[in-house]
């Protein structure tokens, strides 16, 4: 009797292991779910993160999420764009990054190299010595995350107690995880270098069609031709298009959904995310000034920190996000890619619910069929509802089976496991089945 309770105690204690067992990623850590302002950010370790080059609002926005300093990799001494969109020049950032709280430093002038050796000790000196959390930036993130990655393998190398370590073989693993393809010599040259390892002739490469898809950084590769986004702008549009990509696909809902009104918020200056947009028993409709008041961040900010004739320091509405006066609205979103005639495929994936077979059903066909015709950038939110639903067609139609799918989704900030998501881990399930897979594709 003894021996039953205990062999039914290891049978328990066996499952509960199982259950728990935790999915081996490629990234440097298992990384966290991103917050609805900073979807953009790629987050290396649990305090350094990466952006590519930021927008007034972006900068402001990195400060409203909890980080205490920016690193740009590089002095910019000329405003420019991307898509329509104005990005500052490194004098015009400085001072929003000032008002907003956030230590700015700057690596490097316009024309030294970033990828050397001495960039690496520069980029290790100043990460050693700002408040963290901390956002690192370029043009377009890639080379901040190279100088990031050794200045781990740097810290790593030299200090035997640092944490997260990184060798030349997880630098690899990571970048491939990331999108990135640093197999250049000078790259292989530097890596080896920097972890004291052996060059390594032939690294692997990332699964992406599009080898510059961070030219629209904003981006998450998944692999092949699916890619994920949350709430994309409009000015960022023209530059979304010219990255390649052939159709878009939103997954937020729409106005009403069976006659109901289901806008979902839009993010909003110096005003907390996570209020409903209609209100609750506890507040009001989330964009009532009287609400919007009672939701400030900072209430202390000044007026000019939304705009030079804001009557208020806090924002009222995101037009950039497609939003109205109640929240998102995705109609405005749909005919605006009518009108410049590009393709977006409306899925609506409300939230707040659980998922179904049906619902994946419903998409599987077009999801596949526009992953097979080229680059398709798949947005929601902040990339969650749009990463469940890629990874999954993008195993189906790449022959990838279920552990596949689970480390590629926790690898983009996410988890699909019998205690999280469960409702879409029976989907992964069901989908990834071979025998399942095969008689239903």
């Amino acid at each position: 009797m003894v021996a039953k309770v205990y062999f039914l105690l290891f049978l328990a204690s066996h499952l509960a292991m199982t259950l728990c067992t935790e999915i081996q990623v490629d990234t440097v850590n298992h990384r966290s779910k991103p917050s609805k302002k900073l979807w953009w950010l790629k987050e290396v370790t649990s305090d350094i993160y990466i952006g590519g080059r930021l927008t007034s609002r972006d900068i402001k926005y990195i400060s409203e999420g909890g980080f205490k300093s920016i690193v740009s990799l590089y002095f910019y001494d000329e405003p420019s764009k991307f898509g329509d969109e104005e990005l500052p020049s490194s004098a015009e950032a400085a001072p929003v990054a000032e008002e907003a709280g956030l230590q700015y430093e700057i690596i490097l002038e316009p024309t030294e190299e970033w990828s050397t050796i001495d960039t690496v000790k520069k980029v290790t000196d100043a990460l050693d010595h700002v408040a963290r959390p901390v956002v690192v930036h370029s043009d377009n993130g890639y080379g901040a995350t190279f100088v990031t990655l050794m200045y781990l393998a740097n810290k790593t190398r030299n200090d035997p107690n640092f944490e997260p370590k990184v060798t030349s073989d997880s630098f690899y693993r990571t970048a491939v995880a990331m999108g990135y393809d640093f197999t250049s010599n000078q790259m292989k040259r530097i890596v080896a270098e920097i972890t004291g390892e052996r060059f390594v002739e032939s690294p692997p490469k990332p699964n992406v069609s599009v080898k510059e898809w961070y030219k629209y950084w904003q981006a998450a590769p998944v692999y092949k031709n699916y890619f994920t986004a949350g709430q994309i702008r409009k000015s960022q549009i023209p530059g979304i298009i010219r990255a390649g990509y052939k159709a878009i696909i939103q997954m937020r809902p729409g106005v009403t959904t069976d006659g109901v009104p289901s806008q979902e918020s839009v993010t909003l200056l110096n005003v907390v995310d996570g209020t409903p947009t209609y209100g609750d028993g506890k507040s009001g409709p989330r964009q009532t000034p009287e609400t919007l008041r009672k939701t400030r961040i900072d209430p202390n900010r000044e007026n000019s920190y939304i705009s030079s004739n804001a009557e208020e320091n806090f924002e009222v509405t995101n037009e950039e996000e497609f939003g109205d006066e109640i929240g998102l609205n995705v109609d405005t979103e749909i005919e605006h890619f009518k009108r410049i005639g590009f393709p977006l495929y409306h899925m609506p994936l409300g939230l707040g619910r659980d998922y179904t077979l049906e619902d994946f059903q419903k998409y599987k066909d077009d999801l596949i069929r526009l992953g097979r015709e080229g680059p398709v950038l798949v947005h929601c939110a902040i990339g969650m509802r749009a990463g469940l639903f890629a990874v999954l067609a993008a195993a189906l139609q790449h022959d990838k089976d279920m552990q596949w799918a689970q480390k590629r989704i926790r690898e983009l900030g996410f988890e699909v496991s019998p205690s999280v998501h469960s409702d879409v881990y029976e989907i992964y399930k069901h989908w990834l089945d071979k025998a399942s897979k095969h008689s239903e594709l």
